[in-house]
């Protein structure tokens, strides 16, 4: 199911030559068949996170730190995107590696939240190599360089 899921993803963005994150955030909830709400949370800027995906009954709420940086935002998005497709959420390990990532984060049915830079668990690497797909993706489809090779390549 999984597998589908991502497949129909990419194939939608392909198609639909996404330019931005918010257009596979749309897809996303499609996708899913679930909403995908995102927020900045200022009480991220404290946390040792860039984001994380609070799993709720009908929707997937990504949270992410507040940045000024588009391209920064577009990246953290997409990683927790790669969770959400990848359906990490159902994996029961992820309810307990929240409580060691963020031990003072409410627990407001959020099933599992991913710290950038702990790539030490498969999960971590999926979110992240989706995240490049995803930027590629997106930046093959622009009609201006964008400001993300100048950074990273």
């Amino acid at each position: 199911m999984t597998d589908s899921l991502i497949q129909a993803f990419w194939e939608r963005g392909a198609a639909e030559g996404w330019s931005d994150v918010d257009q596979a955030v749309a897809a996303a909830a499609d996708v899913v068949g679930k909403p995908v709400v995102v927020r900045e949370e200022a009480f991220l800027a404290a946390e040792p996170v860039c984001g994380f995906v609070a799993t709720l009954e009908h929707a997937h709420l990504i949270m992410i730190s507040p940045t000024a940086s588009p391209t920064f935002r577009a990246f953290v998005i997409g990683h927790e995107l790669g969770h959400v497709l990848h359906r990490h959420q159902e994996h029961a390990p992820q309810a307990a590696y929240i409580r060691d990532v963020i031990p003072d984060l409410p627990e407001y049915k959020v099933e599992r939240a991913l710290a950038r830079g702990l790539f030490d668990n498969e999960f971590e690497r999926q979110a992240e190599l989706f995240a490049d797909q995803l930027a590629t993706l997106i930046r093959g489809h622009r009609t201006r360089p964008s400001a993300f090779r100048g950074v990273f390549g």
